[in-house]
């Protein structure tokens, strides 16, 4: 016979969700900065932590709104819009004004995602490079919402010229240049910067009499500056902002070797490796050592510093420390942290899902329903959003550090890990396909992240990188 399911604390209290009604409780963020100063990366990075934390965020951007319109010229026929440098001229008044009215429409779309859908934090991604430009962004939120409705202003400042020129380059790329000859294209992004320099206003004491919360970023997080920072959410943002760092590294993720419990389908106990697993453990060792002396035969960065190191991070249970003991402590750093320690399945350890099943079925039913929200019953049992909560603190150092690290932890916890760095829909989460022996390398860029699987054959005894089509991520992904 089974059980009923046990009553849920509720989630808006464990992590933050916002009721749809209460602007209070929601929050605009108005990026401010000079073109090539990584404001879309920020806004962007910054929506995918937020959206992992639960808070569902869109980040809108003007400039796509800006080349939706020139693409489109029976709904916007005026040629400035595609006229290049032109069009962000200070001096000249119809620019200004067709600049503001873009602005404008993008941030009714954002409002409109606030207050007529389920968003809980919507992004402005735009230069609001004058005080003026602020004070119109933040008199219309006024008008529409009142003064209930939260604002954070975020400027991305770039001081670091090598930096700067790197950045300015990646324009030839995006959408405005993309097949277009890059010499020209490339004055006429340097015109466009001398027009938005020649009018910069950086935040400062105009919005501190304001009495305005703001956030100045300097080259990605080397510096930050901080005003009216009230309340759990900005000081969340604040935090990661303060740990994001350019250096090229590797993040690896791996579950486990096979556990005498994974060969009889238990979950949630301590368990040791089987033969299979303990074969897995000494491939995974010899695999990373390989691709550590691949890392080490590049050039080094300008990013990364000279002390940059290979570490291992294991879960506290023995089938993880197992899995990762066959690394060189010589040459590894070696660390155990409970963070990553497999979910708390509460009185359901040790049970197969068959078992479950049959013995439970109102909790089988329960959590098929709701993946993402079920929480596992019994003292101390967790469910996903429990899972993101511990990860949190996790999340902040793997932005913070320059290392390159090897997480040996759990299937739930890889699953979590790799909806972070991919930018997976929140709603999508319970259902991301985590298969068995397989390893997902993420290469951190100065301004992306890229993904490459590994799949581990045990007649072969190492891992074949595999296209990533041929993992089951069949779900949404966020910009990233």
């Amino acid at each position: 016979m089974g059980v009923s399911a046990s009553p849920r604390r509720s989630t808006e209290a464990l992590i933050g969700y916002t009721p749809h009604h209460d602007t209070g409780s929601k929050l605009v963020i108005v990026m401010v900065g000079l073109p090539a100063t990584g404001k879309s990366y920020v806004a962007k990075k910054l929506s995918r932590y937020l959206n992992w934390l639960q808070h569902k965020t869109q980040v809108f951007n003007v400039g796509d709104r800006r080349r939706s319109a020139a693409s489109n010229p029976e709904a916007a026929p005026n040629s400035l819009l595609t006229s290049g440098a032109k069009l962000f001229d200070p001096t000249s008044p119809e620019s200004v004004s067709l600049r503001d009215q873009l602005a404008i429409n993008t941030l009714n779309e954002l409002l409109s995602f606030l207050l007529d859908s389920d968003g809980n934090i919507g992004i402005l991604d735009a230069t609001n490079s004058t005080s003026a430009r602020r004070q119109l962004v933040l008199n219309h939120i006024r008008q529409r919402c009142g003064e209930g409705l939260r604002v954070l202003f975020l400027e991305s400042r770039c001081s670091d010229q090598t930096i700067r020129e790197a950045n300015i380059r990646l324009k030839l790329f995006g959408p405005d240049y993309a097949g277009k000859d890059p010499e020209a294209s490339l004055a006429d992004f340097r015109d466009r910067i001398l027009h938005y320099e020649k009018a910069y206003e950086p935040l400062g004491l105009i919005e501190e009499r304001q009495g305005l919360s703001f956030v100045q970023m300097w080259d990605a997080g080397r510096k930050i500056n901080s005003h009216l920072i009230r309340g759990y959410i900005l000081s969340q943002i604040v935090e990661y902002l303060l740990n994001f760092n350019l250096a090229r590294r590797q993040i690896w993720l791996s579950c486990n070797g096979e556990s005498l419990d994974d060969m009889e389908g238990r979950i949630g106990r301590y368990s040791d490796l089987s033969d299979r697993g303990l074969k897995y453990a000494s491939a995974l060792a010899s695999f990373i050592e390989e691709q550590r002396q691949n890392w080490s035969a590049e050039p080094v960065s300008g990013h990364n510093p000279e002390s940059s190191q290979f570490c291992v991070w294991t879960s506290t249970w023995p089938q993880a420390i197992q899995t990762g003991s066959l690394f060189s402590s010589e040459t590894y750093d070696q660390t155990h942290t409970k963070m990553l320690d497999d979910l708390n399945f509460g009185n359901m350890s040790g049970l197969t899902i068959e078992q479950i099943a049959t013995q439970h079925p109102n909790e089988f039913a329960a959590r098929k329903r709701d993946k993402l929200q079920y929480r596992w019953p019994g003292l101390g049992g967790e469910g996903y959003v429990d899972l993101i909560v511990r990860l949190r603190p996790l999340i902040v150092e793997l932005e913070r550090t320059t290392d390159h690290l090897i997480l040996i932890t759990h299937r739930a916890v890889v699953r979590i890990l790799v909806t972070y760095f991919l930018g997976i829909h929140r709603d999508d989460l319970g259902e991301v396909q985590m298969p068995r022996d397989t390893v997902y390398c993420f290469d951190i860029e100065p301004y992306g992240i890229s993904f490459r699987p590994f799949m581990y054959s045990s007649e072969l005894g190492t891992f074949k990188q595999v296209p990533n089509s041929e993992i089951p991520l069949t779900v949404k992904v966020t910009s990233s």
